[in-house]
């Protein structure tokens, strides 16, 4: 019985070992490494969804698998099929892995048994009141192969423009029209500028309200200067990129506001907490931040490896930084947000599968001065304009509108 115990416990200790190793290598692979590109490729992250049923008014999807779209959620979403390509919008019925919704357009052919995808880059044409679909044959968005701008995605008239930061010059677009002030875009985890459509998408919304925007790059995007630490520090460093362009920014207005998507918060947020003089900026908007990156691992983790005890992230965490030298609370600048008085507006919805809900709820519930929360029901990341379009351009006017 005592050899057993033996055995089993070092079968154990071994396991726990190989686990150590082999997640932390993947936290900092996938998290961490600027030069890894298989992200797709990690986890379980496939979208099976099928065409069950088709009318003029609905379409009935059979979702067999989806776990990063928007199928399920809240809101109004573009459709692609081999075919043709639709738009749908309100959540009829739900009856197991069958949903229906509403169609609210199609163009082309979409039948029973079509295999579709999602999309949730939307453009609503004014002139027509017809939507266009990010990526379709009808609207591809594209300028050039793989290149987006504000005149390919939403025709404004933009400069290609360059600011210096420590480290090097980073590109950025700068959109035209607009003498209430300037908004730089902070994008994403492995974003691009040239492909931040997200960003360009809200810059017709932003020109509406008197807002030029400005979509800026910073260190480890492909091609550009990369941190002397030769990983991802989710604002430890990256906040001195944000500041050079906001002194960019106040070359032309001294009305400045960041608006940190997604991975962008921790640049944002840690801009705050490092800033010699914050009253440099007018206020800031945060799309589903990043404020605090283990939290994401974590939420992140537990979507593409469900089976995984949550328990052992705490221990992945120390493993990981005792493997690469790094210090996950270093990037953790809620404090920063919660203790800041610039006018912040924050949308997160409350199925974001890549970066924790709670954490915008903790800060919500910390924070009573000059912010605005706004959190959305069953619906995913970064697709709070989705959600509700005619409400989020309402509150981003409310919101640039009360700055002074």
């Amino acid at each position: 019985m005592k050899k057993l115990i033996i055995s089993i416990t070092s079968l154990l200790t071994f396991l726990l070992i190989g686990a150590g190793w082999y997640f932390s290598g993947l936290i900092y692979e996938v998290g961490l490494n600027p030069e890894f590109a298989d992200t797709q490729d990690v986890g379980t992250a496939e979208d099976r969804v099928v065409v069950e049923k088709i009318s003029s008014s609905s379409i009935s999807l059979n979702v067999e698998e989806e776990q990063w779209g928007v199928m399920l959620e809240n809101g109004i979403y573009g459709i692609i099929g081999q075919n043709g390509e639709g738009v749908i919008g309100k959540i009829i019925n739900t009856e197991g892995n069958i949903i229906e919704r509403e169609l609210v357009q199609i163009n082309g052919s979409l039948v029973k048994g079509d295999r579709v995808s999602s999309s949730s880059g939307l453009l609503l044409d004014e002139e027509s009141g017809v939507y266009k679909i990010l990526g379709t044959s009808g609207w591809s968005g594209q300028a050039t192969q793989g290149v987006y701008t504000p005149m390919s995605v939403v025709g404004l008239d933009y400069e290609d423009i360059i600011y210096k930061s420590d480290i090097g010059d980073f590109p950025a677009y700068l959109t035209s029209e607009g003498e209430n002030g300037i908004v730089i875009f902070v994008h994403g985890f492995r974003g691009d500028y040239s492909r931040e459509v997200f960003a360009q998408l809200r810059a017709k919304d932003l020109m509406n309200e008197g807002f030029r925007s400005m979509v800026i790059s910073y260190r480890n995007d492909r091609g550009l200067p990369q941190d002397p630490s030769g990983i991802y520090q989710y604002g430890v460093s990256e906040w001195k990129d944000i500041d050079a362009a906001i002194n960019e920014a106040r070359k032309i207005t001294d009305n400045v506001v960041l608006w940190g998507i997604s991975g962008g918060g921790g640049p944002v947020s840690s801009w705050v907490e490092n800033s010699n003089d914050t009253n440099k900026i007018s206020g800031i908007i945060l799309e589903a931040p990043v404020i605090s990156f283990w939290e994401s691992v974590e939420v992140n983790g537990a979507a593409r490896f469900p089976w995984l005890p949550q328990g052992l992230f705490s221990y992945f965490k120390v493993v990981t930084e005792l493997r690469y030298g790094i210090d996950f609370d270093s990037m953790d600048f809620r404090d920063a947000v919660i203790n800041s008085d610039i006018p912040t507006l924050l949308f997160h919805g409350d199925d974001d599968e890549w970066v924790p809900v709670e954490m915008s709820d903790v800060i919500a519930e910390s924070r009573d001065k000059n912010f605005t929360y706004i959190r959305s029901e069953n619906v995913g990341h970064v697709t709070s304009w989705n959600a509700d379009p005619e409400m989020y351009v309402r509150e981003l006017s409310i919101f640039l509108n009360s700055l002074d």
